[in-house]
């Protein structure tokens, strides 16, 4: 049983519904009211508990801004407009008609093929029917047709009001254009309650937020998960919102709450709200752990005017479109990962995420890796320090990799080629089929020192952004000095120089003397530790690990010579490989 209520305009509309033969599933109530009464009594309906509201002209238009059922406009028909022509036919001139779209249109084609000659004018508010009404006036017209407020309007400046009344006919099909929209309310009702409870029940912590960061809903894993109200107030969540409603794509990005990390997943959602939903999946995993990062990462320029660089540059679309994995060799320091990134923007843009999984990776976070690559339709993986990845992983890494999207772009940086690993049977020969399908080399930066003057300015403007440096741009006698260097730590090394000029130059430009001062200071450290420094940082577990890594890398993944540098036995750092 559909329960409906008529706000009618004026009382004739409701004399003429009480005669109506209204059907057995209907039960229509009926109420006069006008305008801002009008949506007063819609409202007063709504709450009673009436499923739909029928009225007419400006009354729906108002109604309908102001309720959540659905409202049901009773249209002008031909019947209509005729009824009121006959009733003025006597009247050769002075005769206007003043209404909103819905009437205005109607008529003017009316009277074009009756030949009426009928003044039209169409309003859009309410408020302008005086100033027409008066104008009119001025002009001479005696009558105005037109809905209850032109009529009110007329009779108060003194000109003869007509309403355009509705008849059976237009009531009828008001009614049964009631029944269907009621009908299609109540599926989309049902299909909107199975969405709210599967978002409530999501086995994920999930909010939605609007173009403002203004958290609209939560699901029940997030008020179990998410006790801390800062996350979903964070500038990571609000940045990310951004990004998703700029590109009005997925992206991904990272956030610690108390010492936990979650991987956040970003999407928009369909009409035109602009609200964006977020997954925040908890990683379980210390915070500072980076074995696992997901981002949307920018444009990354590649830098620099040496032949091979130039020609990189040149080759960027080749290998973007290149099938199968990618293997990018080089020495530590050569940009390995900022070509990846490159390829992958050039690839996908800013719409796809870029999964970075180093070697370390325990078989906690593989799991935990498993569920990230899952949610990925397009995108690229990145592998970092694969050599030091235990066969077991790498097996689990295939069967995962195996299961990916087919449009999942695989990137593996290298200090050296995989071969030798393979030679050993240390590595997985089906795996390194499916990740080293193509190679690229990166030649270090003292075979293309033609690169150094466009690295060097890049730096210098990246630290002024960045800290506000006031050293803006390098004479040209120190970059001689620096072309002079054979920069063994690559970009890597060359930008900390670059950092460290720039801090000690007093003023714009960097002399040649600043240069001649840190060259200097550089021979004369050891070139391991130029070469290959650990940062004190991290926790203890951590800084083992970078050793061990490092030493590994040394010895060239020679085990043995490694466990014997480090002191201990095989069987111990097999183990510290493998948590």
């Amino acid at each position: 049983m559909m329960k409906a209520m008529l706000i009618a305009p004026y009382q004739g509309l409701a004399e003429t519904a009480k005669s109506l033969n209204i059907p057995d599933d209907v039960e229509l109530d009926i109420n006069v009211a006008n305008l801002e009464e009008g949506v007063k009594a819609a409202q007063q309906a709504e709450k009673s508990g009436y499923e739909l509201i029928i009225s007419r002209g400006g009354t729906a238009s108002m109604i309908q801004d102001s309720v959540s059922v659905p409202v049901v406009h009773i249209d002008i028909s031909g019947y209509d407009m005729l009824r009121v022509f006959t009733l003025i036919r006597g009247i050769k001139k002075g005769v206007a008609l003043v209404g909103f779209e819905n009437i205005s249109q109607g008529a003017a084609t009316l009277c074009n093929i009756l030949e009426f000659d009928v003044n039209v004018i169409t309003i859009k508010s309410s408020t302008e029917v005086r100033g027409h009404l008066e104008r009119l006036k001025e002009q001479e017209y005696t009558v105005v047709i037109g809905d209850v407020i032109t009529v009110q309007v007329a009779e108060q400046i003194g000109l003869r009001g007509v309403l355009i009344t509705s008849g059976k006919e237009a009531l009828m099909d008001a009614l049964e254009e009631g029944k269907r929209v009621y009908h299609l309310f109540h599926k989309v009702q049902n299909q909107f309650s199975y969405l709210k409870k599967a978002f409530k029940a999501a086995p994920f912590p999930m909010i939605l937020l609007n173009k403002n960061k203004k958290v609209i809903d939560k699901n029940e894993q997030y008020e179990q998960e998410i006790p801390h109200p800062e996350i979903s107030n964070s500038p990571v969540i609000s940045q990310i919102v951004n990004r998703v409603l700029e590109y009005n794509a997925i992206q991904w990005d990272e956030t610690v709450s108390q010492g936990k990390l979650f991987r956040i997943q970003a999407f928009p959602l369909s009409g035109s709200e602009s609200a964006v939903g977020v997954i925040l999946y908890s990683s379980g995993i210390e915070s500072n752990n980076k074995a696992i990062q997901i981002s949307n990462p920018g444009h990354i320029p590649i830098i620099g005017e040496s032949k091979q660089t130039r020609s990189l540059r040149e080759s960027l679309e080749q290998y973007a479109n290149a099938d199968g994995g990618l293997c990018i060799l080089g020495e530590r320091g050569t940009g390995k990962q900022a070509i990846a990134q490159a390829i992958h923007f050039e690839k996908f843009g800013k719409t796809a995420p870029l999964v970075i999984l180093d070697g370390n990776v325990s078989i906690q976070e593989m799991k935990e890796f498993i569920a990230v690559l899952n949610t990925i339709r397009e995108g690229s993986l990145l592998l970092r320090n694969i050599s030091i990845m235990s066969l077991e992983k790498q097996s689990k890494l295939l069967e995962i990799l195996g299961h990916a999207s087919e449009k999942l772009q695989v990137f593996t940086l290298a200090n050296e080629p995989l071969d030798s690993l393979l030679i050993q049977e240390k590595f997985n020969e089906e795996l390194y089929k499916r990740i080293a399908k193509n190679t690229l080399h990166l030649s270090p930066l003292k075979q293309r020192k033609d690169d150094i003057p466009s690295l060097v300015n890049y730096f210098l403007a990246e630290f002024h952004a960045e800290s506000g440096s006031e050293t803006l741009a390098i004479k040209p006698e120190a970059m001689e000095c620096l072309l002079q260097g054979d920069w063994p730590g690559n970009h890597g090394q060359l930008k900390q120089a670059v950092r460290e000029i720039s801090m000690i130059t007093k003023g714009y430009y960097v002399e040649a003397e600043h240069v001649k001062e840190l060259m200097s200071n550089m021979k004369d450290m050891p070139s391991k530790t130029i070469k290959h420094g650990i940062p004190v940082n991290g926790t203890l577990k951590e800084m083992e690990q970078k050793i061990i890594n490092q030493v590994l890398e040394e010895e060239k993944n020679n085990q043995s010579r490694a466990a014997k540098r480090l002191g201990i036995n095989r069987s111990t750092l097999w183990r510290k490989l493998n948590p």
